[in-house]
């Protein structure tokens, strides 16, 4: 894995074998994460054993790797920086209930779209979010609206580093078609994902602005609705602006 200049490498390495055992779901042998990481198993091994006796990660007892507790009480630490969390929970639950769908908000953190909260309606089929992990940036409501608000040569330069990979046969994977599509996404003030990230899933993300203007968050309506040209998916856009911006009048 290519890492900038001037970076700590080492640091840059130890993130990385954080994001594999996260993404694995289940513990990773030595090989595996070295394998993984693309690192020789001598330069893994002293890593893994640095971050074991800080907590990062635990060894379990078959000998593979897990994300430590201390990883927990840094999230717990960040969970507790987040009142937008609670500023946003009314919004949410009124989302939900105007819709009929679930609703979700979203951080945007510098190259990451990260879903961290939800509500869920009482009616139709039950969707859980995907809470806590980085969403593909090309086909979902709310990484297409964060790539929106970036600036064109910023979205190549993403484009050219992460793959556009093809989650279902409505994913968008040229670059040219996608910045096309994020050019008309910032002159509707929303996005919408139809199908692209999960086959029958739909959903519509608008912006919320904080205090100095900048768009920090994305408030999603997510759903298994008949086609983005129905009536309830309609109404869904419009309630989602709404709420949208009315949060962002409540952020300042």
């Amino acid at each position: 894995m290519e890492h900038e200049t001037g970076k700590v490498k080492s640091l840059w390495k130890a993130i990385d074998i954080l994001d594999a055992l996260t993404a694995a779901r289940r513990g990773l042998s030595l090989s595996e994460l070295a394998v993984q990481c693309g690192f020789p198993k001598s330069t893994t091994h002293a890593l893994a054993s640095t971050m074991r006796d800080r907590g990062l990660i635990r060894q379990l007892p078959d000998g593979s790797y897990a994300p430590g507790m201390r990883l927990f009480e840094y999230g717990a630490a960040v969970s507790r920086g987040f009142d937008i969390s609670a500023l946003a929970r009314p919004y949410l639950e009124n989302l939900s209930s105007l819709t009929g769908a679930n609703s979700v908000i979203s951080l945007f953190d510098g190259e990451n779209a990260v879903s961290f909260d939800y509500a869920v309606s009482s009616s139709g089929i039950q969707i859980l979010p995907e809470i806590g992990v980085r969403l593909p940036l090309h086909c979902t409501s709310q990484g297409k609206l964060m790539l929106a608000f970036l600036l064109p040569q910023k979205v190549r330069s993403i484009c050219k580093r992460r793959t556009l990979r093809a989650y279902t046969p409505h994913t968008i994977t040229d670059a040219d078609k996608l910045l096309r599509q994020l050019s008309e996404i910032r002159e509707q003030g929303y996005a919408v994902e139809d199908g692209e990230y999960k086959v029958g899933l739909r959903s519509v993300s608008a912006p919320v602005f904080d205090a100095d203007g900048t768009v920090r968050y994305a408030l999603t309506t997510i759903g298994f609705f008949r086609r983005v040209s129905s009536d309830d998916f309609t109404n869904a856009v419009q309630v989602t602006v709404k709420q949208a911006q009315t949060l962002s009048e409540a952020l300042g």
